[in-house]
């Protein structure tokens, strides 16, 4: 009777290891994942997922800022996996104690500068901060055709451009975050305050989200923007005509995939996680995201291959970005009140 207990013992114990380690196994419940870029290109990679490993997902769409609020503020959110987004909010969600470490063995291909050291977030993609220009507003501008097109920030503040331009607000906009951020580190707080505040009062609007500016971009509602050369290359792709330059010093952001810690559903999220970082998800990305990819010897699209990427300041750190958030906005919010 004694050894008949011990076998189902054994058995038992030897089932829940297999579904715990066996790499098809779907769970019940559909795994919940935050997604920091466009939706369209979020369900290409979880379609892809949930065919190969037959989990059902949920997809919650939400800005940088967004998400950064909500996962400050509540303990619990029952969300598993957060899923782009700049490495400074990924970074920020470690230091507050909210993501499980998870170092996936498909990141042993990925450089060092493109992950955590720690295994907390790892890179999935890579992009530029650019100046956008809808070069038939511009050229049907009496006011702007004689004008060169901008290469720096500074020249978004000719006074021909006023109510012209529009940037992302840093305050609900990871885009916006980072033009902040990567000023800051640059050229200090007080110059980067006095760039962006003067860069909003040129701005028809401060929009939302980066992808926002880069859509006025494209249908022309706007003749430049400042966005994530990404989103601008995106509708580039679709035949608008957007001519797009990185500025000198210019910021840019490691997106990236981390784990939640309260989630129902931790071994999907490592499945997740897996997938995203392999060759084939970020081939995928890229050519609908037009984000260059941090895994090496993935060939380039063609819309990517005249990246300048020399002019970026390869000194911004994301850690602190993600130390300075809470800081930087309250004198952003301060030094912009109406």
């Amino acid at each position: 009777m004694r050894t008949k207990v011990i076998i189902l013992s054994l058995v038992a114990v030897t089932i829940l290891l297999l579904i715990y380690f066996y790499p098809g196994q779907k769970s019940n419940q559909p795994l919940k994942v935050y997604v920091i870029f466009q939706e369209d290109e979020a369900r290409i990679l979880l379609e892809k997922y949930k065919k190969k490993t037959g989990q059902s997902y949920e997809l919650i769409r939400m800005s940088g800022g967004e998400a950064s609020y909500h996962l400050m503020s509540i303990n619990k959110t029952g969300i598993d996996v957060v899923l782009g987004g700049p490495a400074d909010l990924h970074e920020q969600l470690k230091n507050k104690g909210k993501l499980i470490r998870y170092s996936s063995h498909v990141a042993d291909e990925i450089p060092d500068i493109y992950k955590d050291k720690m295994g907390y977030w790892t890179g999935i993609y890579m992009g530029a901060l650019a100046i956008g220009v809808n070069e038939q507003v511009w050229n049907q501008d009496p006011q702007l055709v004689a004008l060169p097109l901008p290469e720096r920030y500074e020249d978004l503040l000719r006074p021909e451009l006023k109510g012209k331009i529009e940037i992302p607000d840093p305050e609900t906009s990871g885009t916006g975050y980072t033009l902040l951020a990567s000023l800051a580190q640059e050229r200090g707080e007080e110059q980067a305050l006095a760039l962006v505040s003067a860069l909003k009062k040129q701005s028809s609007s401060t929009t939302f989200s980066g992808i926002s500016s880069a859509q006025r971009l494209a249908v022309g509602e706007v003749a430049a923007v400042i966005s994530f050369m990404g989103d601008q290359l995106r509708f580039k792709n679709s035949g608008y005509a957007i001519q797009s330059s990185i500025p000198p010093q210019a910021g840019w952001e490691i997106g990236a995939v981390s784990i939640l810690k309260g989630g129902n559903n931790v071994t999907a999220a490592k499945q997740l996680v897996d997938f995203v970082l392999s060759t084939d998800a970020q081939t995928d990305y890229m050519n609908s995201a037009f984000s260059l990819p941090v895994m090496p010897n993935i060939k380039i699209h063609p819309l990517l291959s005249s990246v300048k990427l020399e002019k970026l300041m390869i000194t911004y750190r994301f850690d602190i970005a993600a130390a300075n958030r809470e800081e930087l906005l309250a004198k952003w919010h301060e030094a912009n009140k109406r």
